[in-house]
């Protein structure tokens, strides 16, 4: 076990984490082998061991950055007045972690469910679950848009909710991730990894590919087994500044950054910034209307910066190729 960056890296059995020279990785060096029947084991917990609990599983908000689980709970213990959201989204939507949890891992949700009630006696539990009405669309997965558009608050009430902890958030990687902890005696050690393709016209090919890694594992095996096509990967989505690199040197599983990653069979062509055309489509698309068409006019102070959410939107709709989210981090 080792600490990085406020959270605990753990080791599978018998194993031994360590940082790699350059500081960029962690790897895992193993001598035996981490097996698990995974079979669902009903358990009792108080405030104390479920804390506990997440402690001893490494377990960290996967909504919430650079946030282990067990602090985030111990900032609500003496807090009478706050609300719990289960949002049946994860941050970046890689896989459908809603229909994992409530397909093979019910009976553990509702136990959580119930788990989170009593602990809380007191408090609101706001549960997204199984509504038929609420449909994926980026950016949901990001925890002030989502309250924002479920509560119909404006986004800088949102924000500040979360930030003051009158929301504890939990989205479906995180409440998934707890299942395995609580109830079938699975630590943070693995997590999921979407693959995804891109031709050379830039074609995404989005059918499913998942890999279940380990905490710490080499990545060698991903261009030994894919077509040899795919000479470029980047860990980045295509809402993010995407940073190619060579599908031959991808490092280590990082299990606290890595949740999907993109193959290419040549370099992602660099767009080229063309003089802003006063289309608005930056404006049209924002999804909260945070008016980021101010910022290429070089009027930062129109921006309304507490309405951003960073979800990249307004870059990847922008037609002249402006790199807009990097001028929206300059400012926020």
């Amino acid at each position: 076990m080792l600490s990085h960056n406020g959270t605990k890296v753990l080791a599978p059995v018998n194993g031994v984490a360590t940082l790699t020279s350059d500081q960029k990785f962690f790897q895992i060096k193993q001598d035996g082998s981490w097996s698990t029947s995974s079979v669902y084991h009903f358990q009792n917990y108080d405030f104390s061991s479920l804390t506990n609990a997440f402690d001893e599983g490494a377990l960290a908000s996967l909504d919430i950055q650079d946030m282990p689980l067990k602090d985030y709970f111990l900032k609500f213990k003496s807090n009478p007045s706050f609300r719990i959201v289960l949002s049946p989204f994860s941050r970046y939507q890689h896989l459908d972690f809603e229909n994992m949890i409530l397909g093979s891992m019910k009976e553990a949700y509702i136990s959580f469910v119930e788990l989170v009630k009593s602990i809380f006696p007191k408090v609101e539990v706001t549960n997204f679950f199984e509504n038929p009405t609420l449909k994926f669309e980026h950016p949901n997965g990001i925890p002030e848009y989502f309250l924002h558009k479920q509560f119909d608050w404006n986004v800088v009430k949102a924000k500040k909710s979360l930030l003051s902890n009158e929301i504890l958030y939990l989205g479906a990687e995180t409440i998934y991730h707890i299942l395995r902890k609580l109830y079938f005696g699975e630590p943070f050690t693995k997590r999921h990894l979407a693959v995804f393709l891109v031709d050379r016209k830039g074609r995404i090919d989005l059918e499913p590919r998942q890999f279940f890694l380990t905490n710490g594992q080499s990545l060698a095996f991903i261009p030994n087994n894919m077509d040899k096509r795919y000479k470029i990967a980047s860990f980045d989505t295509v809402f993010d500044a995407i940073q190619p690199m060579d599908v031959n040197a991808l490092g280590y599983f990082n299990i606290y950054e890595h949740y999907s990653i993109t193959l290419y069979e040549k370099l992602p062509v660099a767009r080229k910034e063309f003089s802003c055309i006063d289309c608005m489509e930056c404006n049209h698309y924002c999804p909260t209307h945070a008016n980021p068409f101010q910022l290429i006019k070089g009027k930062s102070e129109e921006f309304d910066k507490d309405k951003c959410v960073s979800c990249g939107i307004c870059t990847v709709y922008c037609p002249a190729g402006i790199d807009i989210r990097k001028r929206i981090e300059e400012v926020v």
